[in-house]
């Protein structure tokens, strides 16, 4: 009795892998195909042309990812059967971890590392941390190969299922990185010309979009090095020394100073350090509310 469920799991979980070998060459063929065809065509019929447009719609990434959504819920389903009989305390999908199994499509690999991980990680009853671990590490390679690739949808799927098996074996660091790869992988689904990829790469750079608050501290001292270096070129009443200049520049990114303390240097201050008054608590704010998310997991 116990061999002969042992042997049906067995059974079981070879078709399954072969259907997930199926599916992801298909898949990947898809991308394939859509990115031959990403290209504007130039050629001279107008069938041939329809044809062009035809093939790339059909092969887009939002379009194949939508099939991919749809293949990995069924292949989630299959798996639960499928492992129903498997031995405890291993991973029985790792030779899609391990890219053990070979494709004839050029990112077969990572599309089934994708659709074994999903599944595995889902359908199985008892996960480890370290089983999580090895399941996410593998989701956040194939992101970042598929990033690289040029398909960015694909490779925010993947961070983002990363993340979430993170987030489940309590491993914030974890996550956090995973996290922030995704949004990366967001911000590349926009073109180079849409204002949404400028925003996010704006996120980018100050804060590196929540999850890097010490990036936006660096902000932070070039802004008030360029105060320091505009109010020292600005004229000043007699008496004041540079030094002066160079304390009321710092000070007022902190603690904005008044009137009187402006009149006293200069009148001719008021607007620079009014504007480095602003500047200053829209930073310091952003900078304090980030570092709190960071420390205290909010």
């Amino acid at each position: 009795m116990v061999g002969g469920s042992d042997s049906d799991g067995e059974e079981r979980l070879t078709t399954f892998k072969a259907l997930v070998v199926s599916h992801a060459n298909a898949i990947a063929e898809d991308l394939e195909r859509g990115k031959r065809y990403k290209s504007p065509s130039w050629a001279r019929s107008r069938s041939e042309r329809e044809d062009h447009r035809r093939t790339r719609r059909e092969s887009s990434e939002p379009t194949v990812i939508a099939d991919f959504d749809r293949i990995q819920t069924g292949a989630q389903l299959r798996f639960v059967s499928a492992a129903a009989a498997a031995r405890p305390g291993a991973l029985v999908l790792s030779d899609f971890y391990d890219r053990e199994v070979p494709f004839k499509q050029r990112y077969g690999d990572v599309i089934a590392t994708m659709l074994a991980a999903r599944a595995e990680a889902n359908g199985r009853v008892l996960l480890s941390g370290a089983e999580g671990g090895v399941i996410a590490g593998s989701l956040e390679q194939a992101g970042r190969e598929l990033l690289s690739a040029g398909f960015p949808r694909f490779a925010e799927k993947a961070f983002g299922d990363a993340a979430d098996i993170h987030a489940r074996f309590k491993n914030a660091r974890a996550e956090d990185r995973c996290e922030y790869l995704k949004l990366g992988a967001h911000r590349k689904t926009y073109p180079w010309w849409r204002p949404m990829r400028f925003i996010w790469a704006l996120s980018r750079w100050f804060f590196g979009y929540g999850y890097k608050p010490m990036r936006l501290l660096l902000w932070i001292a070039l802004v008030i090095a360029a105060f320091v270096v505009y109010l020292l070129h600005l004229p000043r009443d007699p008496g004041n020394t540079r030094g002066d200049a160079f304390f009321m520049a710092v000070q007022n990114f902190v603690n904005p100073m008044g009137l009187g303390d402006v009149k006293s240097i200069s009148g001719k201050w008021e607007s620079a350090l009014e504007v480095e008054t602003y500047v200053g608590d829209i930073l310091r704010n952003i900078f304090f509310v980030l570092l709190i998310r960071r420390w205290f997991r909010l």
